[in-house]
C-alpha cells in the first residue's frame, strides 16, 4: 500500500502563475499539464496524471503551488521520485528541473513566456533525445543521410559505441541508474567530439557519432579518446561509484557511392567484434 506523507506546508495559493510539466521521456511524450491546482501523478486512474507502469506507485507524487514558487512531494513511493538524479522527499521547483518517476521524464517550465518554451520544448522532442539531451535516432540517421548524400562530400567517418554490461547496471542498482549513466555518458562524450560534428543516442545505450569530412586517422583518434574518457570518468548515482566502459565500432566512407546505411552497417559491425575481443576497446 502507498503511504502518503503529511507535511507542514506554507499557505497555499490557487496559483503560483504560469507554470507546466512536459513529458519528455515516456508513452505520453509531448504531453503538457497546467500547474493551475494541485496534480497528482501516479499509476491509479484515478490521478490527474496517470502512467501506466509498473514502475510507478498509484499516488506516486504530488506538485502544487504556494506563495511564489511550485512544491514538488514524493507520496511514499516504492521507487523514488527524482529531480536532476537526485532523489528527493519534496522539492521546490525551478525553471528547467527533470523530474523522474519510474521511466517517466517530465520538464518543469516556470518562465515569462510559457508559450514559447513550450514549443521549443516540442521542437527539441522531435529532434533531441530527452533522457541525455543529444540528437534522438531520427534526427541523428536524417542528418547523416542528408550530409551524405551532399554533392562534393565523399569523406565521412561513422563512431557507434554502446555501455559495456549496461544491463547489470539497471538490473543492480535499477532503471533510475541506468538513466543517470546514459546522462552522464552522453555528457562527457560531447565534451570530448569537437566541435561542429552531430552525437545522438540511436538505441537503449548505442550512441554515434558523425563525423564528415574526418579521415580514418582522425576519427580513430576521436573514438579512442571517447573510449578512455569514459573509463577515466567517475560515474555517480545516489553517492555510488559505478565503473562504466564502453565497445567502440569505427567505419570511414572514402567514396561517394556509400550511403548512411550501409556505413552504419560497417560500424555496427566493427562494435562487435570489439564487444567479442574483451569491450573497453576500439575496433574497425
Amino acid at each position: 500500500m502507498t503511504r502518503v506523507v503529511q507535511m507542514t506546508e506554507p499557505p497555499k495559493v490557487e496559483s503560483a502563475g504560469a507554470a507546466c510539466l512536459v513529458v519528455i521521456v515516456g508513452s505520453k511524450i509531448g504531453l503538457q499539464i497546467h500547474l493551475d491546482r494541485p496534480v497528482v501523478m501516479g499509476r491509479d486512474p484515478s490521478c490527474d496524471i496517470h502512467f501506466d507502469s509498473d514502475l510507478i506507485s498509484r499516488q506516486h507524487a504530488r506538485v502544487e503551488s504556494f506563495a511564489g514558487y511550485y512544491q514538488l512531494q514524493d507520496l511514499g513511493s516504492t521507487n523514488g521520485t527524482f529531480v536532476n538524479d537526485v532523489k528527493v522527499q519534496h522539492h521546490r521547483l525551478r525553471d528547467g528541473d527533470r523530474v523522474g518517476v519510474g521511466k517517466v521524464l517530465l520538464k518543469f517550465l516556470d518562465g515569462d513566456n510559457i508559450e514559447a518554451e513550450y514549443h521549443k520544448e516540442i521542437y527539441d522532442l522531435m529532434t533531441v533525445d530527452g533522457l541525455t539531451g543529444v540528437a534522438n535516432k531520427k534526427h541523428f540517421h536524417d542528418y547523416l543521410a542528408t550530409e551524405l548524400s551532399r554533392p562534393g562530400v565523399s569523406l565521412a567517418s561513422l563512431i557507434i559505441f554502446d555501455a559495456d554490461h549496461f544491463k547489470r547496471i539497471n538490473d543492480t542498482h535499477g532503471h533510475a541508474a541506468g538513466d543517470a549513466v546514459l546522462r552522464q555518458l552522453a555528457q562527457v562524450v560531447r565534451q570530448v567530439v569537437p566541435g561542429g560534428h552531430l552525437v545522438g543516442r540511436v538505441g537503449g545505450e548505442e550512441f554515434a557519432v558523425a563525423l564528415v569530412g574526418v579521415d580514418f586517422p582522425t576519427a580513430y583518434q576521436v573514438a579512442e579518446a571517447v573510449r578512455v574518457a569514459v573509463e577515466q570518468h567517475t560515474f555517480h548515482f545516489e553517492q555510488r561509484r559505478l565503473p562504466v566502459t564502453v565497445s567502440v565500432g569505427l567505419a570511414t566512407r572514402e567514396v561517394a557511392v556509400e550511403g548512411a546505411e550501409a556505413l552504419f552497417k560497417r560500424a555496427d559491425e566493427a562494435l562487435y567484434r570489439a564487444k567479442q575481443g574483451g569491450r573497453n576497446r576500439v575496433c574497425y
